[in-house]
Formats: C-alpha cells, structure tokens, sequence
C-alpha cells in the first residue's frame, strides 16, 4: 500500500489549484446570490441559489475526473509512473471523491450562511435523515458518472494517433448513445420495477414544484428536493456496472502509448 499512498498524495497535491478555484467560484456565484436577495428583498432566492450549489455537485467527480485525465495525459505524466493503471485511476477516482466531499461541505456551510442571514430554517423543515440522503444521492450518482467519465476519456485517449482515428472516436459517440439507450430502456423495463421492491434506503429525488398557478398559466415554478427510495437490488446493478466499466478502462488505458 506504500505506493498507493504516493499516488494519493501525489493526486491531492495537483489537485489543490483547482481545488482552490472551485471554492472561489461557488463563493463568488453564492455572492451573487446573496446580493440579489437583499437587493430584492427575497430570502428565498439566496436559499435557492445555496440549494443548487450544493445540488450540483452531482457533476462535480465526472467533470474533475475529466480534466484531470486531459491534463495528465497532455503532460505525458503517464510515461513516468511504473504503477498499475487501475492503480493510477483509482488514485485519481479517490482524491475527487475526497475533494468532492470537502467542496459540498463548504457549500453546505454558505447555505447555513444564507439561512442564517435571511432568519430561514437551517433543514427547511426537512428531517436531518433527508439532508444525509441528499449528500449521499450526489455522491453516489456522480461516482457512477465518474467512471463513465473515465471510460469515455479512456476510449478518446486510446484512439488518439492511432490509425483511423477519427474513426476510432467516432465509434466512442456511438457507443455513448448505445448505453445512453440502454439506460433509459432499462429503467422503463418490467425489471427495473422488480428490482425496486428488493430492499430500500433513503435517497432523494429532484423536481420541479408549481408553486402558484392561474388560469393564464403557471406562475412560479421552483426546484423541489424529496425523499425517496433507492433499492438496493438496483444499487447492486449499478455498482456491478460501474466495477465492469472501471476495468474496461482499465484495459483502454493500456493501449494509451505516450
């Protein structure tokens, strides 16, 4: 594990530049947000613009994991690491989940802020159960974008200079859409209902919420969070499809000649 704990370091460290931005943008956006509820006096809107900060997270693990792949690919940095790839990977996979932890939690704290300054109830009147399913909703929906984040840069990187290349990573957006079909078919299919019912945990849900309407049409409109359930046969689906998608990575990244 003495490698390993290199790697980690060695990933913690590249990653705190970009760290740092990403906290002064979701500042400088919560700014914003503050601004324009004082200046409209609507605590609502600093409450919501805190709501999405820490909601669109969801993203954040397959957008890092994105860049830092480019970045370290650009950088031939993989020419001068003997470790394994899945080894590199999961290095990486782990500091974003990490950062991505912290970066909630400092949103978290902007949105106590805002509570705190607009007289608003810290949970909104929700259970404090919700509020953990929320942050564990975000985290495990955008690990499992991660790896698909990984897969789909591994595939770019092990085309790129190879022959028929443009080929190559055309295949890469037909596969995409391949998957994204099999998703959406799956989630509609008798089987996915089945699984539903094998065990439950808290989890959420987001919508949209009419919260006036009239007779010329809706009036006001906002971001609804609930809680839900997940099962965990559909849990068990999804994680096996991650681990299955993680090593074909894996083996793409391989091919990669730098």
């Amino acid at each position: 594990m003495g490698y390993f704990t290199g790697l980690l370091l060695k990933d913690w460290k590249l990653s705190m530049k970009a760290q740092l931005q990403n906290y002064l943008i979701i500042l400088a956006l919560w700014m914003i947000g503050v601004g324009v509820s004082l200046s409209v006096d609507e605590p609502e809107v600093s409450i919501a613009v805190g709501l999405t900060l820490i909601s669109i997270h969801i993203f954040y693990m397959g957008t890092d994991m994105m860049m830092s792949l480019v970045k370290e690919h650009k950088l031939k940095m993989w020419l001068y690491n003997p470790n394994p790839a899945r080894s590199l990977i999961s290095s990486k996979l782990l500091i974003s989940l990490f950062n991505c932890l912290l970066s909630i939690t400092f949103a978290i704290a902007l949105y106590a802020i805002s509570c705190f300054i607009s007289g608003q109830p810290f949970l909104q009147g929700k259970e404090f159960i919700e509020a953990l399913a929320l942050v564990g909703t975000i985290l495990g929906v955008g690990m499992y974008l991660a790896i698909w984040a990984i897969f789909f840069w591994s595939q770019f990187a092990a085309a790129k200079g190879k022959p028929f290349e443009y080929v190559r990573i055309s295949l890469s957006g037909f596969i995409a859409y391949f998957i994204f079909q099999i998703h959406e078919g799956f989630v509609l299919s008798s089987l996915y209902d089945r699984l539903k019912d094998v065990g439950s945990f808290p989890s959420v849900s987001l919508g949209t919420l009419v919260t006036n309407k009239t007779s010329d049409g809706y009036q006001e409109i906002s971001m609804g969070v609930s809680l839900s359930e997940f099962s965990f046969g559909l849990f068990a689906v999804f994680l096996a499809v991650s681990v299955f998608v993680f090593f074909l990575s894996v083996n793409n990244v391989k091919k990669i000649e730098v």
